[in-house]
């Protein structure tokens, strides 16, 4: 009987830039920074109302602990705004042929008796150009040798 286990490993995703690419990832952070500005807004709309409400009927703690939970909100979505700009320059300045690190999705591979169990759970990459994936990288070249489009 084989002893054999699944094990879940991470796969890096990586993005050859063509200017198809950079369009398509500049409007995608354009897309969610309209959305973050438009958080913060219903964020100072709604702040505005709780701390009214608050002022008339809550008591000292309630109402710091209230601005407390609002500046806290203000800075996670000024974070999350200042981190896609810094994205949305970082693509900017990317030239034709690098290769961008996208993400990362998870996989599962099959480990037995006998195997290198480093070279199983070392992360392959998936290698896209313009959204087909042209090449998988793998670290156990004796199991799974190099596949390219």
């Amino acid at each position: 009987m084989s002893q054999s286990l699944s094990l879940r490993r991470q796969v890096l995703i990586k993005a050859v830039v063509t200017e198809q690419f950079k369009q398509a990832a500049a409007a995608e952070l354009q897309t969610a920074l309209q959305q973050i500005d438009e958080q913060f807004q219903q964020l100072e709309f709604q702040a505005r109302r709780a701390v009214a409400e608050i002022e008339k009927k809550g008591t000292p703690e309630q109402q710091a602990q209230l601005k407390s939970q609002i500046d806290s909100d203000r800075q996670r979505l000024l974070a999350t705004k200042n981190d896609m700009m810094q994205k949305l320059h970082i693509i900017g300045q990317l030239q034709p042929g690098q290769e961008f690190v996208q993400g990362n999705v998870e996989n599962f591979v099959e480990v037995t008796v006998g195997d290198n169990l480093y070279a199983k759970l070392a992360a392959p990459e998936i290698i896209v150009k313009d959204g087909v994936v042209i090449e998988i990288r793998t670290a156990d070249e004796s199991q799974n040798p190099i596949l390219r489009a």
